[in-house]
């Protein structure tokens, strides 16, 4: 059993320590049958109250969760802060508050997603609003989407020019680690993107599900 397996076994278990019946009174969380419900990423996310197993739905799809996205699910379901709330306010994932990182993080630039956002704009467009995302005003194209049903993130993205590539960020809620752990978040921004580049048609290559910001791109 590999490292990956590992984990998210020991994650599954983790679940299994807790009390359906509390978890099911989690905001956002519906009680169906064996199962959990979760509004997850413009779907849902099922967990079978007996097994941990995670289902994930996503305009009509249904699949087993991965790694990443199982995780997610788990540790904001289990472990997220009591009464935890949104800011309003958002930031790239090294200014999360108590983050001790330097750099930008999550933000790609170039790599197969960036560059056919590019190139397909309104396939970017119609992928967003399939995970119900809703245009706002940041960057070249910018979005609001639901992570969870009480944690939103932002995407902004740049057409590339002469000096630049196309550039994506996800710009995070300054809560967020009250709902989820630091390394979920990266989780959470490849289950994103990966989401992303389905709906537009493709699979997104795990080694670029969360590229770092490049030394020559000034942009934020």
């Amino acid at each position: 059993m590999d490292n990956y397996a590992q984990a998210l076994t020991a994650a599954q278990r983790h679940f299994l320590d807790y009390a359906p019946e509390a978890l099911a009174k989690r905001p956002g969380v519906q009680a169906a049958g064996p199962e959990l419900v979760v509004p997850f990423l413009g779907g849902e996310a099922r967990i079978h109250r007996q097994t941990g197993a995670v289902t994930c739905t996503l305009a009509g799809e249904t699949w087993p969760a991965g790694y990443e996205e199982a995780l997610a699910v788990y540790d904001w379901l289990c472990d997220a802060k009591p009464g935890a709330e949104a800011s309003g306010e958002f930031c790239p994932v090294h200014s999360l508050p108590g983050v001790m990182v330097r750099g930008n993080g999550l933000l790609m630039t170039g790599g197969s997603l960036p560059e056919r956002i590019d190139r397909e704009p309104e396939a970017f467009c119609r992928a967003c609003a399939v995970l119900g995302g809703e245009r706002i005003p940041m960057g070249d194209l910018g979005f609001r989407l639901m992570v969870f049903p009480d944690l939103p993130v932002l995407l902004k993205f740049y057409f590339g020019d002469e000096d630049f590539s196309p550039a994506l960020t996800p710009m995070w809620d300054k809560h967020t680690l009250d709902f989820v752990r630091y390394e979920t978040v990266y989780y959470l921004a490849s289950a994103l993107f990966s989401r992303i580049k389905r709906q537009m048609g493709g699979s997104l290559p795990p080694q670029e599900a969360a590229r770092p910001l490049q030394p020559n791109d000034k942009r934020r």
